[in-house]
């Protein structure tokens, strides 16, 4: 059937094709380039399993971080392992301005509720007196402090304090917090109390039972928040580490010196779950590889990944996230659950997370170099004896060539 015009359906069908189909891929485009117009001076989201870097704006600039070096402070006494200790408050607490939980010297309060009042209501005070407990005084847990962010790579932070207030020499980057943060989360309380929106601390001697609300507001944002702490001091600016997790996945947020703190941090959070997904590259028990061995039974032996790999790829064509393989040069015999290579994921240049690899199973010696190992050491010992043999002879035979003659008896 044909339109008044004389012209066919098919123009219209098409054009609706089209249409649609410019519409998708508007939409693609557009889904692709929504990286968020992030404000704050500095910032980065990566994921909190691998570290793999997701977003980032100047992430190693050197900047005070305020009170998000609380996080390091908690880091440092859940690792110390003594939440159960009563903690004696000295002069030097209250003295710390602003105090918040207004401790009062000679009070004894658990270490444990210390830490809900340092990372809930980011108290100062909480913070000088985890520091004297747990190293004695804050000069030394600040040493502490610096030590373990070089031990986690955090080359932009140094720490002279263990609360965040104003100090030149007391710094931070986006990128160092996020690797703090990644250590701190690997700690059950931790993770237990940055998610709480508030929580009791318990003052037997003075107030008794205390509640304390979390600073982080982020956390009455969204369902899928997780964490972890805010920081405001006036050199610093709005700062906060944020944390979420959907469908087991979980990110990191970082924003430093923010004009709007939280709503970025969302925008962060949500562009990492939209654009990227989480995939597993390999799972534990996959053969990744076949490793030559010399001398074996077997030319070859099953190489297993110890872990599961799992990293973080764009939902488009450019990421480069791919699963590299360091294979050992093996002679047998190889034991069972040898370790033969190793298997990573390189993203961006960095590996982000590794594996070892471990043989299946046991590839013993060649039987014939079983047998060409004996009949070498059987000949080697055949041909030792032979000459110790000739030698012996030789040497009896001179010595009774030696002996004097003695005269014929009459």
């Amino acid at each position: 059937m044909k339109r008044p015009d004389g012209r066919g359906r098919a123009g219209p069908v098409w054009g609706v094709l089209l249409a649609v189909w410019m519409w998708w891929a508007g939409a693609a485009l557009g889904a692709a380039a929504q990286v968020p117009a992030i404000q704050a001076k500095a910032a980065v989201l990566v994921d909190a399993v691998s570290g793999q870097v997701l977003y980032e704006k100047a992430a190693h600039e050197r900047r005070p971080v305020a009170s998000t070096t609380k996080i390091m402070t908690a880091l440092i006494a859940l690792e110390s392992e003594r939440l159960d200790d009563w903690v004696l408050v000295s002069e030097n607490a209250p003295k710390v301005e602003p105090s918040v939980l207004d401790l009062k010297p000679g009070e004894q309060v658990r270490l444990d509720d210390l830490l809900a009042a340092l990372l809930l209501k980011s108290a100062n005070d909480a913070a000088v007196a985890i520091a004297e407990h747990v190293s004695g005084s804050v000069e030394k847990f600040a040493e502490r402090m610096n030590k373990r962010a070089r031990e986690l790579g955090a080359r932009d932070t140094h720490f002279v304090n263990p609360h965040g207030l104003n100090d030149p020499d007391h710094y931070s980057s986006a990128y160092d917090l996020a690797l703090i943060t990644r250590e701190a989360l690997k700690q059950p309380r931790f993770r237990e109390l940055v998610g709480m929106k508030a929580a009791e601390v318990f003052r037997p001697y003075t107030v008794g039972a205390e509640l304390v609300e979390n600073h982080n507001k982020l956390l009455w944002h969204a369902d899928y928040v997780d964490g972890v702490k805010t920081g405001y001091v006036s050199a610093a600016g709005q700062c906060i580490v944020a944390s979420a997790t959907k469908n087991g996945w979980q990110l990191v947020a970082v924003l430093l010196d923010s004009p709007d703190k939280y709503g970025e941090a969302l925008q962060l959070l949500d562009y990492g779950f939209s654009a990227f997904e989480r995939k597993v590259y390999a799972e534990k028990g996959d053969v990744l590889d076949r490793i030559p061995v010399q001398h074996g039974r077997k030319r070859q032996v099953a190489a297993v990944c110890a872990d599961t790999l799992s990293g973080v790829a764009g939902l488009g064509p450019s990421q480069d996230t791919r699963l590299e393989l360091d294979r050992k040069r093996l002679t047998a015999p190889v034991a069972r659950g040898a370790v033969v290579g190793e298997a990573h994921l390189v993203a961006g240049g960095r590996v982000v997370a590794r594996s070892p690899l471990v043989a299946r199973e046991a590839v013993p010696v060649s039987r014939l170099v079983v047998c060409w190992w004996w009949t070498w050491r059987v000949g080697i010992a055949l041909a030792v004896m032979a000459v110790m043999v000739r030698v012996s002879a030789k040497a009896i035979k001179a010595h009774r060539r030696g002996r004097p003659r003695l005269p014929p008896q009459v």
